[in-house]
């Protein structure tokens, strides 16, 4: 698959418009010059030099056959649906992640998927990704000190 370069452009643009926008709205820092705004304005920066320049570059080129080329693997099998499904799970995810919590969504969203892949093995792959999901909200918990969202099982474990 290959993206135009203008299209990757634009989006880091708006990337970079984006982050400013939300950088903007953080408080000072009492008594410091510089303050929490810095590096996301910076980021914010980097980005949008990187999207102008992707975005001069590709409209140097002659050759534009459109902002979206599929490989010869799109053509095959399902893989479109696979995208989809991980792109879209996710979008998914992020929507119902404080109702639902991290544990059982992320277990629901990486078990299918990896049943998915796995050609339908079902009851190992929710084992392994329930297993996967416990070690991450530990680390996240325990280690990094960054409660991941609990949903419905608030109190009820760790």
């Amino acid at each position: 698959m290959r993206i135009h370069d203008s299209a990757i452009g634009v989006v880091l643009l708006l990337l970079a418009a984006f982050m400013a926008r939300e950088a903007a709205g953080f408080p000072p820092m009492p008594g410091q010059r510089f303050g929490p705004s810095l590096v996301p304005n910076l980021l914010a920066a980097g980005f949008a030099i990187c999207g102008l320049a992707l975005v001069v570059s590709g409209l140097r080129r002659r050759e534009v056959k459109g902002l979206v080329e599929l490989g010869e693997w799109a053509r095959k099998g399902g893989h479109v649906l696979d995208v989809g499904l991980v792109v879209g799970g996710l979008a998914l995810l992020i929507l119902l992640w404080k109702p639902v919590g991290f544990l059982i969504g992320a277990t629901l969203y990486t078990g299918l998927l990896a049943a998915r892949f796995r050609g339908g093995r079902v009851p190992s792959s929710l084992l392994v990704a329930a297993l996967a999901c416990f070690v991450v909200d530990w680390a996240f918990r325990r280690l990094l000190l960054v409660p991941l969202p609990q949903g419905p099982l608030t109190g009820l474990y760790w």
